[in-house]
């Protein structure tokens, strides 16, 4: 049907999109200068982000990244602009990491017909998640994940891997459930800051400075890797060096940001 070859065109020019993306990324690495972000490590980190959105993570996974295995598939209905929201917890045993990955909008078509809606709208409505205003989107969609598995996936991965590291990951809009998780995690006691990264691409501002400054304080580091992407600058902020009387009721960036690409 017309129905399903769309979807299938969809799906591909999202799996392009995504592998251009990946050589753009290693491109821009390759011409940085060693210093403490680095290079090899931070491919490595995005070609494993980039398979545990495949079909089949499961096979996918450890057949490109020798050593990873994935221990939790977990996907829930998130709002209008993620689609069906996903995250996958693996682990590597000779590296000593966890990951969490959490897949941006599930299609172009979901982007085009929901997502880019959702950036030009002038309100951004907020909601509390542990006691500070996020954008409603990325709290209701964390939610129905936490709920709907994660909450169970992580508490095996403590039990099973509590000595080792992890890094979190979010690809787009999947930052900022990222972030969510690296906060919640402290807060639950179950990894201390000394031991949580995150590593967000091109995420958008997902709440004001209070819930910003939280993410900062939750992980030892947090990279926002930024390339060309309208999302990036999304929710807007009024916070400028002209306009800063109130800076907490502004949707704020959390992390290092490191350009890939040229400057927007």
């Amino acid at each position: 049907s017309l129905q399903l070859r769309v979807s299938s065109f969809s799906m591909r020019l999202s799996r392009l999109i995504a592998w251009l993306l990946l050589v753009a990324f290693f491109h821009w690495v390759d011409g940085q200068d060693h210093n403490s972000f680095s290079d090899a490590y931070s491919k490595q980190v995005w070609q494993l982000a980039y398979w545990t959105t495949a079909v089949s993570p499961q096979t996918c996974v450890p057949k490109k990244n020798p050593g990873w295995q994935v221990l939790s598939v977990v996907t829930a209905q998130g709002e209008p602009i993620f689609g069906q929201a996903l995250a996958v917890v693996s682990v590597s045993e000779s590296l000593k990491q966890v990951n969490v990955h959490f897949r941006g909008p599930d299609s172009m078509t979901t982007f085009v017909l929901s997502g880019y809606t959702y950036l030009l709208q002038s309100n951004f409505p907020v909601q509390s998640f542990e006691g500070m205003d996020v954008a409603s989107e990325f709290a209701k969609t964390f939610t129905a994940l936490w709920q709907g598995g994660l909450r169970t996936a992580m508490n095996t991965a403590w039990e099973d891997y509590c000595d080792f590291p992890i890094l979190i990951t979010g690809d787009s809009v999947g930052g900022c459930p990222a972030q969510m998780l690296a906060v919640k995690l402290k807060l639950l006691g179950m990894w201390e800051k000394s031991k949580i990264s995150i590593y967000s691409y091109a995420s958008p501002r997902c709440g004001y400075q209070p819930f910003a400054l939280a993410v900062e304080a939750s992980s030892l580091v947090t990279y926002q890797l930024r390339y060309n992407e309208i999302v990036f600058n999304y929710p807007p902020t009024s916070c400028t060096s002209i306009n800063a009387a109130s800076p907490q009721n502004c949707f704020w960036h959390a992390g290092v940001t490191l350009r890939i690409g040229p400057s927007l």
